[in-house]
């Protein structure tokens, strides 16, 4: 049974221990060992427009909602009108219903909203279902733009293609 759209907010203070959680299972399942601390978490909160984006939804009538994904949107400096795409995760329970689609959505439209032109990411072999998701939505393969060591792969996706900015 398909499930409802979920609703897609910011992160916030009183969700760190939530999103510490999630974060401790995508680090488990994809074996990612370079990860965020609970200061470093804390951090993301204060960096408008950036931070981490949730994705709560309700099972069931009544039922209060449950975060089931999340995204990071941070500051990419190395890289002119240009963010990163990080921690995009969503729980096993919740897969194949989209979510990770409306989190891409916010962030890849806020990263617009912010005249931004690229969206860069990285991510390691072991990531083969997100890896096919960000190539449907137009991510192709770049040149390594950091140095993450557990990094495989490098895409990003062009915001404007049809715009006159340069790189």
């Amino acid at each position: 049974m398909p499930l409802p759209a979920p609703t897609i907010r910011r992160a916030t203070a009183s969700d760190l221990p939530a999103l510490h959680a999630l974060l401790q299972l995508y680090y488990s399942e994809g074996d990612v060992h370079h990860t965020e601390d609970q200061q470093s978490l804390n951090a993301t909160l204060d960096q408008h427009p950036y931070g981490f984006f949730l994705a709560e939804l309700s099972t069931t009538p009544n039922a209060p909602a449950e975060i089931a994904g999340c995204v990071l949107y941070r500051a990419l400096d190395t890289v002119p009108h240009a963010a990163e795409c990080k921690r995009l995760f969503v729980l096993p329970q919740f897969r194949g219903h989209n979510i990770a689609a409306h989190l891409m959505d916010t962030l890849e439209n806020t990263a617009r909203a912010s005249c931004l032109r690229w969206i860069y990411l990285d991510s390691k072999d072991n990531f083969q279902a997100a890896i096919a998701m960000y190539r449907r939505r137009g991510y192709t393969d770049c040149p390594r733009y950091n140095q993450n060591p557990e990094a495989t792969i490098f895409l990003r996706k062009d915001l404007a293609p049809h715009s006159h900015l340069g790189m």
